[in-house]
């Protein structure tokens, strides 16, 4: 990921992370071989069913895509589609266009998603109707069929609808470059201004706390909604083990690890996706075991942040 800043303002682009998107649709849409294709530029026949999550990366010009393939059999739909979907930017919505039962049965698992998906950010939608090589049906049929009329609800999400054949690779190109470009205007101007992090483990004993503006003066609010996750996290933390507490001082973003608990805190208007990312880019830091010191830790955090040297400093004997 590359994270540019302007006046203390970290701007999360498509860097080398790439910028996560969701590839949904029912079993036997063609959701692998459009993200083998995408991966490797050939139509590869004979792909294996997706039975949970694949993930690809997915390049056209400057932006990067993380792309997670989900699996489209029923047991799947609704345990994983929504919580992908949440803390992505984009949704790839694949379907059989030849064949109007399919379509219908896409409808609505595409609509039950949209209906229980908590929209915080502006989001891009592409429907593929696949198999255009085939006979399929017209693209009126096929926005009547599904419903789109419905998509007024939501004015947060920009979407659009293309015929294609991940086969023969009509029109994909095409569709890529408007989601792509979209993702682009939606992800460039991301600004997240962070006040504080907090290492600390499930125990609540704080690790690391680096203060980046007034986290100090706050100290008292700061250790309590901390504390109140951690004591309470089978009702705060979801599955994912992800949650965020916005107070009148700001937001912590909250993610846990194994043992390990790491609490962005951010001004109160910061995205949660985009704080998550820069949570991600710490954990995958220890995980792969890049610092063997606290002090090369903290380089890497002040780097990704890109935080003056001046204008963080490290807070120690904090209990919870």
């Amino acid at each position: 990921m590359t994270i540019n800043k302007t006046n203390n303002k970290v701007n999360l682009d498509a860097g080398i992370k790439g910028i996560p998107v969701t590839l949904i649709g029912l079993n036997e849409a063609g959701k692998t071989s459009l993200a083998l294709r995408l991966a490797t530029g050939e139509w590869i026949d004979n792909t294996v069913p997706t039975l949970g999550i694949n993930f690809e990366t997915y390049r056209i010009g400057d932006t990067r895509l993380k792309l997670f393939d989900l699996g489209g059999h029923e047991v799947l739909r609704r345990q994983f589609w929504i919580n992908y979907a949440s803390n992505s930017y984009g949704v790839l919505f694949i379907f059989d266009a030849s064949n109007q039962e399919r379509i219908k049965e896409g409808k609505e698992w595409f609509w039950y998603l949209i209906d229980n998906l908590e929209i915080e950010n502006k989001i891009v939608v592409a429907f593929l109707a696949n198999k255009a090589d085939l006979d399929c049906m017209t693209l009126e049929d096929i926005i009547q069929s599904l419903e789109l009329q419905r998509m007024s609800k939501y004015p947060k999400i920009s979407f659009q609808i293309f015929k294609i054949s991940v086969k023969t690779n009509f029109n994909l190109p095409e569709a890529m470059d408007w989601f792509s470009k979209k993702i682009q205007e939606i992800t460039i101007d991301k600004l997240l201004i962070p006040k504080g992090l907090i290492i600390s483990n499930t125990f609540g004993n704080i690790k690391l706390f680096l203060d980046f503006s007034d986290v100090t003066e706050n100290i008292d609010i700061i250790i309590t909604m901390l504390s109140n996750v951690l004591e309470k996290e089978e009702n705060s933390l979801r599955e994912e083990r992800i949650a965020s507490i916005v107070s009148n001082y700001g937001q912590i973003v909250f993610q846990e690890r194994g043992e390990i608990v790491i609490s962005l805190i951010t001004e109160i208007n910061t995205s949660h996706k985009n704080a998550q990312r820069l949570i991600d880019l710490i954990f995958e830091h220890l995980e792969e075991r890049r610092s063997s010191s606290k002090d090369e830790l903290i380089k890497f955090i002040i780097k990704t942040f890109e935080i003056p040297k001046d204008e963080y400093r490290e807070v120690s004997e904090i209990s919870l």
